[in-house]
């Protein structure tokens, strides 16, 4: 599929005009993407989109792994600003909309790990950030393991793959228009938080014991709810009170029989 067929599919399905430029190989589509935005005024939404990143990053600029086997995408939302206090809807209701596309595509019931990675199988399959371009843009940004046969050994027991065997060309694309399209739509919707309730659903931490980590200070407690601005509530084990978490990173999930 050429991206002129591409970009016409997108519109149909988006109802809105969106620019797209597709690359093999790339350093950063997001690099490219705030670079975009401080060279020219961008008017309508601009994807940019790539088969493999030489110099991927995810969150705290953390290297992001991403060989040739992947899709690696960055979307340009121009004249966008999001409600601080709404930041959470926004963040989750992405994520939602990646499981959406690959439930779409391929029949495949993934999970989400709070805020917004996606995984299956207890292996983490989708990255996503979110960032300010210039002149008041959002930038998407959004790394999928469709198929890798190996991944680096730092990563090999955490790192997996959404499906078992190479996408078609034809599936990639389908699959890169559903996931676009997704995106899109959840970024115009995201402040309805009706799609909560959804988002739980897929959740993949409820009722679970978890180690959270906010800036310098951690805290372990145990998962009951996301609120309806898409925070994170949790029984601190100290406390013994629930607390509303905005931001912050879960790095252990406690088996049940060990929670603490």
């Amino acid at each position: 599929m050429n991206d002129e067929t591409i970009e016409k599919q997108l519109r149909d399905k988006t109802e809105t005009e969106i620019n797209l430029r597709h690359f093999t190989t790339i350093g950063s589509t997001n690099r490219y993407a705030k670079h975009l935005t401080q060279q020219q005024p961008i008017q309508v939404p601009y994807l940019i989109w790539a088969d493999q990143q030489t110099a991927g990053t995810g969150k705290l600029a953390r290297p992001f792994y991403s060989s040739s086997g992947g899709l690696y995408l960055s979307l340009i939302l121009p004249n966008k600003s999001i409600d601080p206090q709404k930041i959470g809807l926004f963040t989750t209701s992405l994520a939602l909309a990646g499981i959406k596309a690959i439930k779409a595509c391929f029949s495949i019931a993934a999970q989400v790990k709070w805020v917004n990675d996606i995984y299956l199988n207890q292996r983490k399959i989708v990255g996503i950030l979110v960032g300010r371009g210039a002149n008041q843009t959002i930038i998407i940004g959004i790394g999928v393991n469709l198929f890798q046969a190996n991944f680096p050994t730092e990563i090999s027991q955490t790192a997996g793959n959404l499906l078992t065997s190479p996408p078609s060309d034809s599936e990639k694309d389908q699959f890169l228009i559903s996931l676009v399209s997704h995106l899109y739509k959840s970024s115009m919707t995201y402040t309805n938080p009706q799609f909560i309730s959804e988002y739980k659903h897929s959740l993949n931490l409820m009722s679970q014991q978890v180690e959270l980590k906010m800036g310098h200070s951690s805290i372990i407690g145990k998962v009951i709810d996301i609120n309806s601005l898409g925070q994170l509530v949790i029984l601190d084990s100290v406390t013994k009170k629930a607390r509303s978490i905005s931001a912050g990173e879960v790095i252990k999930v406690y088996p049940n029989h060990l929670s603490k």
